[in-house]
């Protein structure tokens, strides 16, 4: 019976408002104006005869945020782009894969060096041993000159002649042996260039870890393919704490120094929601720097990893509230839905003020505790 009653309801409010539609349009065609100090009419359509049963949402206080986003991307401080220095080499060897550690001087990969090793390994044996026979060339010469002197000191007379002899002896002996040091020296002086050139030809030949840090990124198919002094082959990232990185000047008045920011990862490692503080803002221009304050998983964030900063355009604190859902408009004027003692539809006329994030704030027409109807 009561079900029957409120189809009852329904039906009259639909033609009552049908009535009124009609008569609107028939106003307008007559050259009536519409005087925007009336409430402008809304037509309560029931969707069919049956009897809906609204679900409701409490008018309450809390905080309307507008707020916008902005692309940020994660950073290191350090970042070595590795490159061989020579081209057209065949690259024989990759020693890191992606997320390996490494530490400052370690060798990262390395290109064909035909017989170079086996040359630099030659050169450092023939300058140890001519370095060796340089210092036995000295001890021979003390030697020699105390063996001339101990014969002219007691296997001789020490004549005139004697003595002529023992520095005849001396000079021989120091010319002969200053012709072996200057071959020596001229040698080993030739072969220390040589091997030098090697060494820096072979040093050209492998990349090294620029600090300690972590592979970040390697190409793929390196061993056996050539090498080119424009081509990065790999990116090691140091071991710093990093930092998000945004690219828009135009939002910089809406961030304070020390206070704290909200961003979301979205998609791959590190995903999930972060709270960030502005970095050396002294320093912002065409880019804005954030340190890290909290995250969800900082531990597998990865150089180049994307989120969205939230710029708060503007709040209003602690303010009557409603789900903009809940909010409907006609016009410039503002509505929502209550149910009245009938159990039917009614509009309730309403002021409100921002909107944003899915909430709107209410300046007047309801109260705290105000139900309304949520669909």
């Amino acid at each position: 019976m009561l079900t029957m009653m409120k189809n009852i309801q329904n039906r009259n409010r639909i033609f009552f408002a049908g009535i009124l539609f009609a008569n609107a349009v028939l106003l307008g065609s007559t050259g009536c104006t519409y005087n925007r100090d009336e409430e402008p009419m809304v037509i309560l359509d029931s969707g069919d005869d049956s009897y809906t049963e609204y679900s409701f949402v409490q008018v309450d206080r809390g905080d309307v945020r507008v707020t916008d986003s902005v692309k940020c991307v994660y950073r290191k401080n350090d970042e070595q782009e590795v490159f061989f220095p020579v081209s057209g080499k065949v690259i024989t060897k990759v020693y890191v894969e992606q997320g390996d550690a490494v530490k400052k001087g370690d060798v990262l990969a390395e290109i064909s060096v035909g017989t170079l090793q086996a040359e630099i390994k030659a050169l450092e044996y023939r300058i140890a041993r001519n370095e060796l026979l340089l210092g036995y060339l000295d001890e021979e010469e003390q030697l020699d000159m105390q063996g001339f002197y101990l014969n002219y000191l007691y296997g001789s007379g020490q004549s005139d002649k004697d003595k002529e002899n023992l520095e005849k002896n001396l000079d021989n002996l120091y010319d002969g042996n200053d012709s072996r040091r200057r071959g020596y020296d001229d040698d080993l002086e030739f072969d220390r260039r040589k091997l030098s050139a090697l060494r820096k030809e072979y040093a050209s030949s492998r990349v090294y870890a620029q600090f300690d840090g972590k592979v970040s990124s390697v190409e793929e198919g390196l061993e056996g393919s050539t090498s080119n002094v424009e081509k990065s082959i790999m990116t090691i990232v140091d071991n710093s704490e990093g930092y998000f990185e945004t690219e828009d000047a135009d939002h910089i008045k809406y961030f304070n120094e020390g206070e704290i920011v909200q961003m979301k990862v979205s998609v791959g490692n590190g995903k999930g929601n972060y709270e960030l503080l502005p970095l050396d803002m002294e320093e912002w221009g065409e880019t804005q720097k954030f340190s890290i304050f909290s995250g969800d998983d900082t531990e597998n964030l990865e150089v180049g990893t994307q989120g969205s900063v939230t710029v708060v355009l503007e709040k209003h604190t602690g303010v009557l509230r409603l789900p903009s859902s809940c909010v409907h408009s006609a016009g410039d004027a503002s509505y929502v839905y209550v149910e009245n003692a009938e159990g039917l539809r009614e509009v309730v006329w309403i002021e409100t003020g921002i909107s944003g994030e899915g909430m709107t704030e209410i300046l007047s027409g309801l109260n705290e505790g105000d139900s309304v109807i949520k669909r």
